[in-house]
């Protein structure tokens, strides 16, 4: 059970990494003007920041369960 939790918290790191990349690849594009970039930046924050929110709520899930299968002896 515990894995599940370990492979949830690497999935956010990864996906946290990946969001992070695209934003600082979109920031030092100068292809684009100012404004498309400004609200290019903003895009990839929303994106990012909904990732992170549904990779909390997922392990915020998940832990409880992890938590009571050990405590039963489960694990």
């Amino acid at each position: 059970m515990e894995s599940r939790l370990l492979i949830a918290l690497l999935i956010m790191v990864a996906g946290n990494l990946y969001w992070w990349y695209r934003y600082h690849q979109a920031e030092g594009d100068s292809t684009i003007d100012g404004r498309e970039r400004e609200e290019r930046l903003n895009e990839l924050q929303d994106h990012w920041v909904r990732f992170t929110c549904v990779a909390i709520v997922i392990i915020m899930l998940l832990a409880p369960l992890i938590q009571a299968a050990l405590h039963s002896g489960l694990a």
